[in-house]
């Protein structure tokens, strides 16, 4: 959908020009300004999360934390509905501004560890011994970190059709290393399924799907 590229130094004058009730009262507690390009981006992932009762995220590029506030607040408030807040975590990535989202997260006492490292740099033993619920990538977006970050730290993402890879820019930046990705899971190089959003920027949406048991039902009438 067309429209004029929109910028505003404070979300008062964003909220003023295009009222959204209801974004504007989820924004409120956000410790930066409202991202006015892609405004639902946040709070979807947040409900997303919740939904998936995921209780370990990694964002690979939080950069001024826009999203990262809403990813630390969904394992939290999962941890807290089924008492499992031990077990909650945020983790980010970044090259950029991460004492800032790591004193901003903590000081809403959200769960999160964030380290200040090139993607580039990855490896098994960055997070060693974590398995993720869902990894949102959406660091640097040339192909070449793309494709790392992806073949580095997939296997660190849960199977059995409970983990899921987010990937944003699918349209934008990200375009090419995403549809190397998704070759190979048509492929079937990669045991996952996908759906494509086509929504501002594109977003990717992978399940992995390793020793998922199609067959099994999971609705029984009692």
């Amino acid at each position: 959908m067309g429209g004029k590229a929109i910028t505003h130094e404070k979300d008062i004058e964003y909220f003023k020009e295009y009222p959204a009730p209801i974004m504007e009262h989820i924004h409120k507690l956000h410790h930066t300004n409202v991202n006015s390009t892609i405004t639902f981006f946040g709070p979807m992932l947040y409900f997303m999360l919740r939904g998936l009762c995921s209780e370990k995220v990694l964002e690979i590029g939080h950069a001024e934390g826009y999203t990262a506030h809403y990813l630390a607040h969904a394992v939290k408030d999962t941890g807290i509905r089924f008492g499992v807040l031990e077990s909650c975590m945020y983790y980010g990535v970044d090259i950029v501004q991460t004492e800032k989202v790591r004193e901003a997260l903590t000081a809403q006492e959200l769960p999160n560890t964030i380290i200040n490292l090139d993607s580039a740099l990855l490896t098994p033993d960055t997070f060693k011994g974590v398995t993720f619920d869902v990894i949102f990538q959406d660091g640097a977006h040339d192909t070449e970190h793309v494709l790392y970050e992806f073949d580095t730290m997939w296997p660190q993402l849960r199977a059995d059709g409970k983990g899921y890879w987010i990937m944003h820019d699918i349209q934008g930046p990200a375009e090419e290393g995403y549809k190397i990705i998704r070759d190979k899971i048509m492929n079937r190089k990669i045991d996952a399924e996908f759906v494509a959003l086509d929504c501002i920027y594109g977003l990717a949406i992978i399940r992995k799907i390793d020793n998922f048991d199609y067959a099994k039902r999971n609705w029984t009438d009692v």
